[in-house]
């Protein structure tokens, strides 16, 4: 898959998903046309405009999209639903992208990237915000 075309896969991916925290805040697509072997928090914090200072922690996917893609007894046909995108979601991040990582900067209110790197070299994911107190 080419860089246009994971940018619309991903972009139908997140249609209408929302990220649940204290708030719920909806995903869009980052993409960065960067050939750094790594990416570093440092560069993610210059990429995204935040302060040198930020903190930066980094989290697993599979970790990050736990809650989501699991599906509960209690779950109704919508969330069940729900929780099918998330799983496609996160089966397309995973086939799509290299070095896929989670970045979680600031901290009470987050911002979130999920970040790897695309066949070109070029940093693609998505980005959403969290509220954790």
């Amino acid at each position: 898959m080419n860089d246009a075309e994971l940018i619309n896969t991903l972009e139908e991916a997140i249609a209408g998903l929302q990220w649940m925290s204290e708030s719920d805040y909806p995903f869009t697509v980052v993409y960065w046309q960067d050939e750094l072997p790594i990416l570093t928090p440092e560069h993610l914090l210059q990429l995204t405009n935040h302060p040198p200072d930020t903190l930066v922690e980094t989290e697993a996917v599979d970790d990050f999209f736990a809650i989501a893609t699991q599906a509960q007894d209690w779950h109704d046909a919508e969330a069940t639903a729900v929780v099918k995108r998330y799983q496609a979601l996160v089966e397309t991040l995973k086939q799509s992208l290299d070095a896929l990582t989670v970045y979680r900067l600031g901290q009470i209110n987050l911002d979130l990237y999920i970040i790897g790197k695309t066949t070109t070299g070029a940093l693609a994911g998505l980005a959403t915000q969290a509220v954790e107190t």
